[in-house]
């Protein structure tokens, strides 16, 4: 998770050794996608930026599609089907005599490390890998990326995460309307489904309500929750 007073991740997880300060924010762990870790700016050897954020440790959710056990470390190859697999390394503490628990290949697991690159390769050097048993953690996670992000850059993202510049105020009358539905009903987590929009707005076409909605997703202020039938706005 992240916040702006720099609060400790939940119990189990790890403890951040530094903070990264901005221009913006107090940041601990920020939620990430693979895709944006693989197209994030390098500021320095170890630090990067998305926009004009600078960050350090990252939280990503993804499917373990390989593993290879070395004598130092341990090494995943991580996917959550944003773009390329990302590769990640939990290093062995010598140490630690605690024993190194494997997620095995095709289980879903939360990392939480720090962005590096090497020869043009980048990986995520995990501190702390834990498998989700969860399912809904995985929808949650997304949540999480998309709602920091928004908090972060003060900006309306579309689902690919990509800046939107259309203000609500010019959409047109129907997409409006629809759009303040669909935004009364984001205060739940998976937001509001199409049979209830469809009954609170019965004095619209189904015709007008799902061109509505495509519209409103291109444009980024909606997306789709736990499935192509409940959405949320992207500003709640």
């Amino acid at each position: 998770m992240w916040s702006q007073g720099g609060s400790q991740p939940s119990a189990g997880g790890v403890n951040s050794s530094s903070a990264t300060v901005s221009k913006m924010t107090v940041l601990q762990i920020l939620p990430c996608s693979v895709s944006q870790l693989l197209s994030a700016s390098k500021v320095s050897s170890d630090t990067f930026a998305l926009c004009d954020l600078e960050f350090n440790q990252v939280s990503v959710v993804g499917v373990v599609r390989e593993l290879a056990p070395f004598v130092k470390y341990v090494q995943y190859c991580l996917d959550d089907m944003t773009g390329p697999p990302l590769t990640v390394r939990q290093w062995v503490n010598s140490e630690d005599c605690t024993p190194l628990v494997f997620a095995s290949p095709g289980s879903y697991v939360k990392v939480i490390g720090s962005l590096r690159s090497s020869t043009g390769e980048r990986s995520l050097q995990a501190k702390h890998i834990r498998v989700i048993t969860d399912l809904n953690e995985i929808t949650s996670h997304m949540l999480e990326v998309v709602h920091a992000h928004m908090q972060i850059f003060k900006k309306k993202f579309d689902v690919n995460m990509n800046i939107t510049a259309v203000p609500s105020e010019d959409l047109p009358s129907v997409q409006g309307q629809v759009l303040h539905v669909i935004r009364r009903g984001s205060v739940r987590d998976i937001g509001i489904g199409y049979k209830e929009l469809q009954s609170q707005l019965d004095f619209l076409s189904l015709r007008d309500i799902k061109s509505s909605l495509t519209s409103l997703m291109d444009k980024g202020f909606v997306y789709h929750t736990i499935d192509e039938n409940h959405f949320k706005s992207t500003d709640r």
